[in-house]
């Protein structure tokens, strides 16, 4: 279930940057980090899928481990946007 709300806050910070990005005067920040955005939801998805479908406890556990990394640095992404491109 954690990976499912992980997907649930990257998905909420998709719409977020979506949204913000209407208001920034930078063209580079807004798109790049939508773009990266969107390859991380599908990475997500990829990895919401293999966990249930896994039976291995220490493969869930990586799988876990590196949907927090992609969490972690989307999450960095979107609070540099929104500090520093203005």
């Amino acid at each position: 279930f954690s990976v499912t709300g992980l997907s649930v806050v990257l998905l909420a910070l998709t719409i977020m940057t979506y949204f913000l990005d209407q208001n920034k005067s930078n063209w580079v920040c807004g798109p790049v980090l939508f773009l990266m955005e969107l390859i991380a939801l599908g990475l997500q998805t990829i990895l919401t899928v293999s966990i249930w479908k896994t039976t291995n406890k220490k493969t869930k556990l990586a799988l876990l481990a590196l949907s927090i990394l992609i969490i972690c640095f989307i999450t960095y992404g979107f609070v540099n946007f929104n500090l520093n491109c203005t």
